[in-house]
């Protein structure tokens, strides 16, 4: 259940996180592709960081593998 999961710090959709991306902290919600606004910081769970974070858990850190290369995220907080 997604609240278990929010509670438990594994990142679902509908999750806010920060992440530690190359050294600079980063918010972001995670929703489907219909709702995704970059700008808003609303990305997708298709994105590269989105696919990359989403049922990881809080303290992991990942790999995200975005066309042209490759950089790890940490997740700081999900809520």
């Amino acid at each position: 259940d997604e609240d278990g999961a929010h509670t438990a710090g594994q990142v679902v959709i509908g999750s806010g996180v920060e992440l530690d991306v190359d050294g600079a902290k980063r918010h972001y919600q995670i929703v489907g592709a219909p709702e995704a606004d970059a700008a808003h910081g609303k990305i997708s769970n298709e994105s590269p960081i989105g696919k990359a974070i989403l049922s990881r858990n809080l303290g992991d850190t990942v790999k995200v593998k975005p066309p042209g290369g490759r950089y790890n995220v940490k997740i700081l907080k999900v809520g």
